[in-house]
Order: C-alpha cells, then sequence, then structure tokens
C-alpha cells in the first residue's frame, strides 16, 4: 500500500488580497512561510520517501518546508500546477464577478463545469492532475510519499476520490492542510483523512471571504479558504 499526503500550499498575498492566482507565479507572503513552518514541523521524523510538487513557486517553497527535516528534495511535477485562470487571472474576486458572474458563480457551485474564459476547462485540470498523482503512486509501491499542488487542482481530484467528476463539490482544502489517502493500486484511492489543519496555529489560519461560506450559506470548517 502506498500512503501520500497531499498538501495545500501556502498563503499569498494574492490569497490575502482575494485576487485569482491560477497560473500566475506567486511567491508565499508571510503567512504563508510561517505555515511553511508549521508543515516542516509536522513532518519532522516522519518516514517520506519522495516529495513532489507543482512548479509554481508557492508550491516549491511550501515543499521546501515540507522537506526541511527530511532526506529527500521535491520533485517539480508539471501535471499538479494549478489551472489557467485565462482572464480572470490576477483579477479580484469582486472584479471577475462583475465581469464574468457566470464563471464564478459556476466555479462555486458546479466546479465540473468551471471553464474560465481562454482558460483551462476543470475536467482538463482534472485529467492532468489524475494522471500525475497515478503516474507518481505507481513509482512508489508501498511506500509513503508527499504531494504539494494548488486548491483547484486538488479540488478536481479529491472531489472525485468518493464521487463521479460530474457531482465534484465545491469544496477547497485549506492552505498548507494536509489530506492522507492510500493506494492498493494508482487507480484505487481511500481517503483517510481531509483537510487536517491541526499542525497549523490559529494565527496563521487564513480564512478567505470568497470561500468562507459554501454554497447553502454555512461557514465551513476551521481555516477553509
Amino acid at each position: 500500500m502506498t500512503t501520500v499526503y497531499f498538501v495545500r500550499h501556502g498563503t499569498t498575498d494574492s490569497n490575502i488580497g482575494g485576487r485569482f492566482q491560477g497560473s500566475t507565479d506567486v511567491p508565499l507572503g508571510e503567512m504563508g512561510l510561517r505555515q511553511a513552518d508549521a508543515l516542516a514541523e509536522r513532518f519532522r521524523g516522519m518516514s517520506i520517501d519522495a516529495v513532489y510538487c507543482s512548479p509554481l513557486t508557492r508550491a516549491v517553497q511550501t515543499a521546501q518546508g515540507v522537506c526541511r527535516y527530511l532526506a529527500c528534495e521535491p520533485h517539480h511535477e508539471d501535471g499538479l500546477r494549478e489551472v489557467d485562470g485565462g482572464l480572470l487571472e490576477n483579477q479580484t474576486n469582486e472584479f471577475n464577478e462583475q465581469n464574468y458572474p457566470g464563471s464564478m458563480t459556476t466555479l462555486r457551485a458546479d466546479p465540473a463545469h468551471f471553464n474560465p474564459p481562454e482558460g483551462e476547462p476543470s475536467r482538463q485540470v482534472w485529467a492532468r492532475v489524475r494522471v500525475a498523482v497515478e503516474r507518481i503512486v505507481a513509482a512508489h509501491p508501498d511506500q509513503t510519499i508527499a504531494i504539494v499542488s494548488h486548491g483547484f487542482a486538488l479540488m478536481t481530484y479529491l472531489g472525485t476520490v468518493d464521487a463521479p467528476f460530474e457531482e465534484m463539490k465545491p469544496r477547497l482544502v485549506s492552505n498548507a492542510s494536509v489530506t492522507t489517502i492510500t493506494y492498493q493500486r494508482p487507480d484505487e484511492p481511500c481517503l483517510v483523512d481531509y483537510n487536517d489543519v491541526s499542525h497549523l496555529p490559529d494565527e496563521v489560519c487564513f480564512r478567505s471571504k470568497f470561500w468562507k461560506e459554501d454554497v447553502n450559506g454555512k461557514e465551513t470548517d476551521r481555516c477553509r479558504s
């Protein structure tokens, strides 16, 4: 059995400013760097055989935190990068809701059909992330690894572990959270633990205004962003 810890990158200033990052290469902010420190402590002393990450800076910096006390360095995997948001990229959520209301409503309510203008449809994101994860898992039978990726990219993969793609829920894991999945085979994921933020002090838990409520108006879990 292979065990994979899926980690979302730490918080950036664009996260805090409510901007759609997508494929824009943004580094971690001060809070994100502190979250990377917390991840370093969380994984200290654990037996991790390999760490993979998106090539975007915020994911690389987070993966470096994961690896800080481990005997491995992060491997870059292009298939783990974030969605290309097209015309939504680097704009505030308020701007996008005013100018692209259909896309933003779909993002929050029906992410399986999210297709940003001049960007990458969610099914394409899901397909490349799934291929990348299955390839990584196949390369590490009976080992323990960590994968560092992004909010929407992880939503497409984690949201289809227990449901068909078309029924994917708008459940965005928190910045610097850890979700644990085991595999008997690369295409047979079994969810063990979801969106664990127990390693994060309260002062570095980020709650975004855009994702703090689900589609039914109910507040989400601690640190959900």
